[in-house]
């Protein structure tokens, strides 16, 4: 990988790793020499352990002094929890929307919803992971809070690299009726509702994840 003018090269590095650890390009486990990394993107090795550095403190990886990193392999409480969070703040977001939602939101997350049908009958969990993150993006959006927006979304990309091996068509089917049924309740004005299925829709997938 040849860097480019644009961004420092720490950052071009961390995107490209996080990138790759998203996608399931490394196994859980596997140990990344940040030598070979330095010789592969062509810089030293500071960048790289600058970059390494950020994927451990979101927990992706871990360091291993004198050799590089190690992509960290989920354990049962550690995914449990980060789901468990996750559909708490995107709970409390879909009921401010369903408080807050203007009409014009409400077409938002309907049009996104219907932008998921497609890719979930078809089997496409690439097409669905992006119409995926715009039905949530709306949502979050239309709960007209930006700090609670900004701590969900944080934890998407972790979301991501947790399930990347483990989803299935099935869950796609499942997210989408899942879909469906949040963008009801907030439509309806039901917080509550919206809140509670909101929540079970993010934190059932710790139990996807193969410990």
């Amino acid at each position: 990988m040849t860097m480019t003018a644009s961004g420092s090269k720490t950052d071009q590095i961390y995107d490209a790793l996080r990138t790759r650890l998203m996608q399931g390009h490394y196994q859980f486990g596997e140990v990344l020499s940040t030598y070979e990394l330095a010789q592969e993107f062509g810089v030293s090795r500071r960048p790289v352990m600058d970059a390494a550095m950020r994927l451990a403190s979101e927990g992706f990886i871990s360091i291993i002094p004198q050799v590089g990193c190690r992509v960290i392999i989920p354990d049962e409480d550690r995914v449990r929890e980060h789901f468990a969070l996750a559909g708490i703040l995107e709970g409390a977001g879909a009921k401010l929307a369903a408080l807050n939602a203007t009409e014009v939101q409400l077409a938002d997350i309907d049009a996104a919803l219907g932008r998921c049908a497609g890719p979930a009958e078809a089997d496409d969990a690439a097409a669905f992971a992006a119409a995926n993150r715009d039905f949530h993006s709306a949502v979050l959006a239309a709960s007209g809070n930006q700090r609670l927006t900004e701590l969900a979304k944080h934890a998407w990309d972790l979301s991501d690299f947790y399930i990347q091996k483990n989803r299935v068509s099935t869950d796609l089917r499942r997210s989408q009726s899942e879909h469906s049924d949040i963008a009801g309740a907030i439509s309806r004005r039901e917080p509550g509702l919206a809140r509670e299925l909101m929540e079970g829709h993010l934190s059932r997938f710790w139990m996807g994840v193969h410990i």
